[in-house]
C-alpha cells in the first residue's frame, strides 16, 4: 500500500505544471545553479537525482523559487570565466592541463565539476590560465627533486607515478592527479631511482650492516663492500642507518654504479 501511495505521488508532483523557465526532471542535478551561487558554484557535486523542477538551461533560480537570467540576479557582479573559458554546470573532474594534455588520464572519477573550463583546444596552464597546448611552459621547468612529500595536486585524474622516500632509501608509489604538485615526482620507479637513490644513497652504501636493537623480522637488503653484492640480512625494525634497503633492486640501483 505504501509503494502504492508513493508511486501516485511521484506521479502526481510530475505531472503538476512547473513555474516559468522551468521543467520537471525525475533525476535533476543535486547541485542547482542560484543566484547566490553561480559566480561561484561548488566545484564538485554528487551524482545523485533530485526529481522536481529545475531551471532551463541558461537560468538561475531566485529566493523566491522563480528562474531568471544571471543577469536579473540582484547585486549581479562580473562573469566569473576568464579568457578562453566557459562555464560548465557538469564539466570533467579531470580536466586537460598543461601537464597531462599529451598523455589524458585513462581513468576519471564520474563527478560533475561545475564552474569556469577551457574552450575546446585550450588547456589549463600552472598559472591557472586556458592556452593553446604549444603555449604550454616548458614542463621539464619544475624542478626534480628528491626531497619533497609527494603532492597530488587539485586534479583528479589517475596517473600512477612514483615519489623519493628518503628514510627508507626507496621509491614509492602514489596518484597523480594530473596538474600542480612538485619536482619529486615520476612516471616509473626506475626513472625515480636512477634520479634520487643513487645521488642520495653514496654515504648509505659505504655504512655497516644495522640490525638495530628491535627484535622485528623484516628483511632487507644492504651494499656489502667486502663482497660488492647487495644481500639480504634481518632488520629488526628500528635504529639501524640508510645502508638498508627495501628491495634487491634498489640497494642495487643506489651502490652497483
Amino acid at each position: 500500500m505504501l509503494v502504492v501511495l508513493l508511486a501516485f505521488v511521484a506521479g502526481a508532483f510530475a505531472l503538476q505544471d512547473c513555474p516559468a523557465n522551468s521543467h520537471y526532471e525525475s533525476c535533476g542535478t543535486a547541485c542547482s545553479l542560484t543566484c547566490d551561487n553561480y559566480k561561484n558554484p561548488p566545484k564538485f557535486c554528487v551524482l545523485m537525482c533530485n526529481p522536481g523542477c529545475h531551471c532551463d538551461s541558461g537560468y538561475v533560480k531566485a529566493e523566491d523559487g522563480s528562474c531568471v537570467m544571471p543577469e536579473n540576479c540582484p547585486n549581479r557582479g562580473p562573469e566569473v570565466c576568464g579568457e578562453n573559458e566557459r562555464y560548465s554546470g557538469c564539466g570533467t573532474a579531470c580536466p586537460l592541463t598543461c601537464d597531462n594534455f599529451d598523455n589524458p588520464p585513462k581513468i576519471c572519477p564520474a563527478m560533475c565539476r561545475i564552474g569556469c573550463e577551457c574552450e575546446k583546444g585550450y588547456v589549463r596552464s600552472p598559472d591557472g590560465r586556458c592556452v593553446r597546448p604549444e603555449e604550454c611552459p616548458n614542463r621539464s621547468s619544475i624542478e626534480k627533486n628528491c626531497e619533497d612529500k609527494p603532492e597530488s595536486g587539485m586534479c583528479l585524474a589517475y596517473f600512477p607515478s612514483y615519489y623519493y622516500d628518503k628514510e627508507t632509501n626507496t621509491c614509492k608509489r602514489f596518484i597523480y592527479g594530473g596538474c600542480q604538485g612538485n619536482g619529486n615526482r615520476y612516471r616509473t620507479e626506475e626513472e625515480c631511482l636512477e634520479n634520487c637513490a643513487k645521488s642520495s644513497s653514496v654515504s648509505a652504501c659505504d655504512q655497516p650492516k644495522v640490525t638495530g636493537p628491535c627484535r622485528a623480522l623484516f628483511h632487507r637488503f644492504f651494499f656489502n663492500q667486502e663482497t660488492g653484492l647487495c644481500e639480504k640480512f634481518i632488520y629488526g625494525g628500528c635504529g639501524g642507518n640508510q645502508n638498508n634497503f627495501v628491495s634487491q633492486r634498489a640497494c642495487e640501483s643506489a651502490c652497483m654504479v
